[in-house]
């Protein structure tokens, strides 16, 4: 996304993009459930301003500069789902499912750290805790 909106919008714009992820269904946020979920901007700035605004008692926004690995975790986790589901279909069990998840996890943090990730974010909201949800 962030690939998109940079080669769409005014050079102007940049600066104040930022990208939320994490494990969160819209219902569950609307009815007032907790909530997690991570902010990612290139300046440290802007993602204060965005945690500032979003942020409540039951909606609590974490911050990062890696745009990349939280587009990446968000984007990727989706794979590991339909996956995830195909097993479960085919009856392999939750010892199958643990594998391919662990498995699956690992190969998107590798490949995330390919693209210019930081490790770390595919263990936090928008990498594992988008895979736990």
């Amino acid at each position: 996304v962030s690939e998109i909106l940079t080669r769409v919008l005014p050079a102007s714009f940049h600066p104040r993009l930022a990208y939320l992820s994490g494990p969160s269904f819209a219902a569950e946020t609307a009815a007032g459930n907790p909530t997690a979920v991570t902010i990612a901007a290139e300046s440290d700035d802007v993602a204060a301003r965005v945690q500032l605004l979003m942020s409540t008692p039951r909606f609590r926004c974490y911050r990062t500069h890696d745009v990349v690995g939280v587009e990446l975790g968000g984007a990727l986790k989706n794979v590991l789902a339909i996956a995830c589901g195909i097993s479960d279909g085919l009856g392999y069990g939750n010892n199958g499912r643990a594998a391919l998840i662990t498995r699956g996890a690992y190969e998107i943090t590798k490949l995330a750290v390919a693209k210019g990730a930081d490790p770390l974010t595919m263990s936090g909201l928008a990498g594992m805790g988008d895979i736990v949800l």
